[in-house]
């Protein structure tokens, strides 16, 4: 070959050879990498199925955690656990895609993944509902949880096998490069030394290709000796794996991310150690406590587990009793003298974590400290631990550990996870000993009432032996009682009257114990209704009052609406005071009056008594006079307001009650007693005797009736004898009927809270004097009172006019009528007295009379009579209106109808209806055949009182005579 050819072949041999080794290195560099990635996707593999096994195990610890508590914070790890282990199955299946035999493992795993959940799901329900979780259930947890672990166990260890066989294919690659490599510099050597002339250059740059080939080559070789030595370390649970910096210089990129991975797996196989531990731990200590033991014994096994658990040296469990104190019921290596057996709440370590129910721990407390009392005595301890124990966070005792060493965290939070269950343990055992106790005593009282049967029969036969003694005895004596029947017969008669009287007698008693505690209830119940229905009352009231006030001051309406108004301010103001003197009786029943004491000038009480009543005196011409005896206290200490309400009652009632004469307020000091008596004295109608006991009482009159005379409501004597029994004092009363009366009210001159009251004076009961029987008279209700005439248009009456005759003594409720009337188209005569009344009915013979009962000179029934008397008046309808409930005597009488007052305005519009049809009926005429002469002369009243005429027949003859000559309608 020419050197052209050689150069040609040399050179053309040595890019041949160059490729060919440059390929082989390009594909063993592109297979070692591909390994590499290979590895990691290993090792991602078997991470993801241990993290998936651990959520699960997660989720199986919330749920065991709950169900030993009943705490729902254990259910915020198993919600979580729920929710990772999908996004964990997701990944797992990207992760298999490509490995059919995993792919199906991976749908085993999936599926007692999906039914351990169901498990724990139907678990958590069942004891959310208060149900019971049977074992059987866990057992079928624990076996699906097996196969979990066991799936997962399985792929890992193929994970492994594929692992292990790439890292044998790396290694073939790894020693496969080198030889190659060699082999191709060694041949280009060769070609180089021959044509090293020719092709110095080219040779230089392929050596010095081929150097940076092989340092690439050592360099992937190293990584890869240090990837299998940071695998076999992370997989016999070394890992502290960079510790070394020549293989952190080796690795390169790849340390970092390796060494996070260890660090990751470290805490990740640290936390499922530490929950297991947890989890198993409980577990045992909750088998411990199962069992009916004495509340020392389970103490001692409780602190005999914990000690052993969290490797302490002393500990004590105090329990709080019924006393409030925490005694000391369970101890552990404690020598004798040195545990306080009572603790006070709140006194040192133990107490404060039982007050605060929050555990306590004292961590490397120095010598030179200051010494801290807990439960083992004074001392200066190294490290302790106080754990209030507590059920459903309601403390029970507390729980005191110490110990040389430190405690971990771990340790902290298992004593902390068992606190709820050793309190729950503890409160069963004291609840069980409770009922053993209460169990204990009922059978010793069941015993001694069996021996107090026994011995109530050894009396029963001494009975029964002196029984027959006693037959004996009246065996002999049977002689005697023959004798002595008679008399004992008539003894036993009067004897069983006496019983009988006895028994009726305790009846009654019993009869008027029972009456007497419901009229207190009753009173009580009164008293609070009439505190409240005043006070409701007042409310509107007031309104009505400031609105007729209002009104009746307007210039804008016309005088006969103001002096409408008036008559509702006059009506209301009255209501008013008879609410003020209820609320007050209310308040004087119920025990809610307060005084107000001051010192009170006598002369000023009797400035306002003389300033208010005498113009009224003046205006009824009396004399009212008040005198004030020498020596009277000029100064009182006492309520003002009280006093004058007393004085202004009793006055008002002498004025009222007295038509002519005096009035007289007497003042004067009682001798030898800080005593003052105040007298009202009048000349009025005086109190008849059987009247005066009657007069304090509540809403009682003398005079009582509804045609009386005097109004008032009856509260005011009741509400002054409470009123002078508040102030320390009484009222007395002396009365005879027609010549007047005197009230005396006494009070000290000095009010005092501890004085006793006045002892009222004690009156005496009238004589009652035998009534000679007569013949009962007809009740009347005659008036006293003639008010003025009413203006009327008796002037303005045209012949043709409709009239109307009203006869009512209430002017206002007249006036009332009259211009209702007005609207009707009626001319309205008024009469405010009842003789009046029947001569202007003879005089204008009115369509209808609307009448009242009670009226001046002649009552409403004399007037009736007078009218249907009377022929020319007999047919005039007559509507009886009265706040009497006689209807019924209304109706005999001959009205058309009847109604109570006060009543509504559309009820007047009734009237006038009832009127109207009455006046538009024509008379009827009726036949009565009777033979009973008495019973058809009171048939034929009955009908004439209704306007109709009659005609009475004795016989059948007389009746057929009578209707032959007579029109009849019946």
């Amino acid at each position: 070959m020419n050197f052209k050819s050689n150069l040609i072949f040399g050179l053309g041999l040595s890019l041949v050879l160059l490729f060919i080794s440059s390929l082989a290195s390009y594909i063993s560099i592109k297979n070692l990498i591909e390994n590499e990635q290979l590895l990691r996707a290993s090792n991602n593999r078997i991470l993801t199925l241990s993290e998936t096994l651990s959520v699960v195990k997660d989720a199986e610890t919330g749920q065991r955690g709950y169900l030993l508590t009943g705490d729902s914070r254990f259910l915020d790890p198993y919600s979580d656990s729920k929710r990772k282990i999908n996004t964990q199955l997701e990944e797992l299946d990207a992760s298999f895609m490509d490995s059919p035999s995993q792919q199906k493992d991976l749908s085993d795993l999936k599926a007692q993944i999906q039914t351990r959940i169901q498990i724990l799901d139907k678990n958590l329900n069942l004891k959310l509902q208060n149900g019971i979780v049977r074992t059987e259930n866990l057992h079928a947890g624990k076996q699906y949880m097996d196969e979990i672990r066991r799936i997962v166990s399985l792929m890992q260890k193929r994970e492994e096998i594929i692992l292990k066989s790439r890292t044998d294919t790396m290694k073939k690659f790894a020693g496969f490069t080198p030889w190659l490599i060699i082999f191709s510099a060694l041949l280009a050597i060769a070609i180089t030394l021959i044509f090293f002339r020719k092709v110095l250059q080219d040779f230089n740059q392929k050596s010095e290709l081929t150097q940076k080939l092989e340092e690439k080559n050592e360099e992937t070789q190293n990584r890869l000796q240090a990837i299998e030595k940071v695998a076999g370390q992370i997989s016999s649970g070394d890992y502290n794996i960079l510790w070394d910096q020549n293989t952190q210089q080796t690795l390169g990129s790849v340390a970092e991310p390796l060494n996070n991975m260890a660090a990751s797996l470290e805490k990740s196989f640290s936390l499922l150690e530490e929950k297991e531990w947890l989890s198993t731990s409980s577990s045992e200590l909750n088998d411990l406590m199962i069992g009916e033991k004495s509340l020392q014994k389970l103490s001692g096994d409780i602190l005999d587990y914990l000690t052993a658990a969290t490797n302490s040296q002393v500990g004590a469990i105090y329990l709080q009793n019924a006393d409030g104190y925490l005694h000391l019921t369970g101890s552990y290596a404690l020598a004798r003298g040195e545990a306080k057996d009572i603790i006070v709440s709140g006194e040192g370590i133990a107490g404060q974590a039982f007050e605060s129910r929050k555990p306590i721990v004292v961590d490397e407390i120095p010598d030179d400290d200051t010494t801290v009392s807990f439960a083992t005595g004074y001392t200066k301890p190294r490290n302790l631990i106080a754990l209030p124990i507590s059920r459903y966070n309601i403390p029970l005792g507390v729980l005191e550990l110490g110990t040389t060493h430190q405690y971990t965290p771990k340790q902290i939070e298992f004593l902390k996870s068992v606190a709820g269950n050793v309190g729950l343990a503890l409160f069963s055992t004291q609840n069980r000993l409770r009922l053993q106790e209460l169990l204990e005593e009922t059978q010793a009282q069941s015993e001694e009432l069996m021996i107090q049967q026994s011995e109530l029969e050894n009396i029963n036969s001494e009975l029964e032996a002196q029984s027959q003694k006693l037959l004996a005895s009246e065996e002999e004596l049977r002689v005697q009682q023959e004798e002595l029947l008679q008399s004992n017969q008539e003894l036993e008669e009067r004897t069983s009257l006496l019983e009988e009287k006895n028994a009726l007698i305790e009846q009654r008693n019993i009869d008027i114990q029972q009456k007497s505690l419901e009229l207190e209830q009753s009173t009580k119940y009164k008293s609070e209704f009439l505190a409240n229905m005043s006070h409701e009352l007042r409310t509107p009231l007031n309104s009505i009052l400031l609105l007729s006030k209002l009104m009746s001051e307007s210039e804008d309406l016309d005088e006969q609406y103001i002096e409408y108004s008036e008559v509702i301010q006059n009506s209301g103001q009255g209501l008013l005071t008879l609410i003020d003197e209820i609320l007050d009786l209310s308040k004087i029943e119920a025990g809610k009056m307060t005084l107000e004491l001051n010192d009170l000038p006598l002369d000023e009480v009797i400035t306002d008594m003389r300033m208010l009543f005498a113009p009224v005196a003046k205006e009824k011409n009396l004399e009212f006079k008040i005198e004030t005896e020498p020596g009277t206290d000029k100064i009182l200490y006492t309520d003002k307001l009280r006093l004058e309400q007393i004085l202004r009652n009793l006055l008002s009632n002498a004025i009222k009650f007295t038509s002519q004469g005096s009035v007289t307020l007497n003042i004067s000091k009682n001798i030898g007693e800080e005593l003052i008596t105040f007298k009202v004295t009048d000349t009025g109608i005086g109190i008849p005797a059987d009247k005066i006991k009657m007069v304090f009482e509540a809403f009682q009159q003398a005079d009582g009736s509804t045609q009386r005379k005097f109004g008032g409501t009856g509260l005011g004597l009741s509400i002054s004898r409470e009123l002078a029994k508040l102030l320390g004092g009484k009222i007395a009363l002396k009365s005879t009927e027609g010549k007047g009366s005197e009230f005396s009210l006494t009070i000290p001159v000095k009010f005092s809270e501890n004085a006793e009251t006045l002892p009222e004076q004690p009156i005496a009961e009238p004589e009652i004097p035998k009534i000679t029987e007569t013949e009962p008279q007809p009740q009347r209700f005659v008036s006293s009172h003639i008010p003025e005439p009413v203006e009327d248009d008796r002037d303005n009456i045209q012949p043709g006019d409709k009239v109307i005759l009203i006869i009512e003594d209430d002017t206002s409720f007249a006036k009332i009528l009259l211009n209702y009337a007005r609207t009707k188209n009626y001319k309205a005569v008024v009469s405010v007295r009842g003789d009046t009344g029947i001569e202007l009915a003879k005089e204008l013979k009115p369509l209808a009379i609307l009448l009242d009962i009670q009226l001046p000179i002649m009552d409403g029934w004399q007037v009736m009579e007078a009218l249907k008397s009377d022929p020319e008046t007999k047919p005039i309808p007559v509507h009886i209106m009265s706040s009497m409930k006689f209807k019924h005597e209304s109706l005999l009488k001959g009205a058309v109808d009847f109604i109570n007052k006060p009543f509504a305005l559309e009820q007047m519009q009734e009237i006038f209806n009832t009127l109207e049809e009455a006046m538009n009926r024509s008379p009827k005429k009726v036949l009565i055949v009777e033979e009973n002469e008495q019973h058809a002369k009171a048939l034929s009243y009955f009908l004439s009182s209704n306007n109709i005429s009659n005609n009475i027949a004795t016989n059948v003859n007389q009746s057929i005579d009578s209707l032959k000559t007579k029109r009849l309608t019946a």
